[in-house]
């Protein structure tokens, strides 16, 4: 077999890195709403195995040890990250974790929240902050326009709106 299909590094394998820093060495930023879902999910692999009774007898030290490997993930995470309450003063402006809604060249409005890479999911609505689109919103206001470039091809988008809903009105907000 290839040795590029094996792992050979010698490391320890009970130790889950850390996701790695941005290249600009910055510290990951984290909403409040991120780190509570994910000391929730901490909560869950680390509590009762529900789910156990239906897993064939097999599969349960597998399933465990799993449960254990996300739990080592979860701790790193929570270590690593800085949580940053977002500024409501800041209403207007796009800055660490804004909804903003866009409107794009045919008039078609999406609606994001620039968070943190540990929780971000576009389809969930989330933005992280290090994607090209959240870079080019960042310190914006709304009436402005940002052009980006996509794999195929540029859009521009007008910030259209910008707010700082608290935890109860981002159930509401979300996508």
């Amino acid at each position: 077999m290839s040795k590029a299909f094996t792992k050979e590094d010698g490391g320890d394998p009970g130790v889950v890195p850390s996701r790695p820093r941005s290249l600009s060495g910055e510290p990951r930023y984290i909403t409040p709403e991120g780190y509570r879902a994910l000391q929730a999910e901490l909560a869950t692999v680390q509590g009762p195995d529900d789910g156990r009774a239906s897993v064939p007898e097999l599969e349960v030290g597998l399933r465990q040890r799993e449960r254990e490997r996300r739990a080592r993930e979860l701790l790193a995470t929570l270590d690593a990250v800085r949580v940053v309450e977002p500024d409501p003063s800041q209403a207007g402006r796009v800055f660490f974790g804004a909804w903003v809604e866009l409107e794009d060249e045919d008039g078609a409005r999406t609606r994001y929240r620039v968070v943190g890479p540990d929780e971000a999911d576009v389809k969930s609505g989330r933005l992280s902050v290090e994607s090209p689109l959240a870079k080019a919103l960042l310190g914006k206001e709304e009436g402005d326009s940002v052009r980006v470039e996509r794999p195929r091809g540029p859009v521009e988008y007008t910030v259209a709106r910008v707010e700082y809903a608290s935890e109860s009105e981002d159930a509401v907000h979300a996508p």
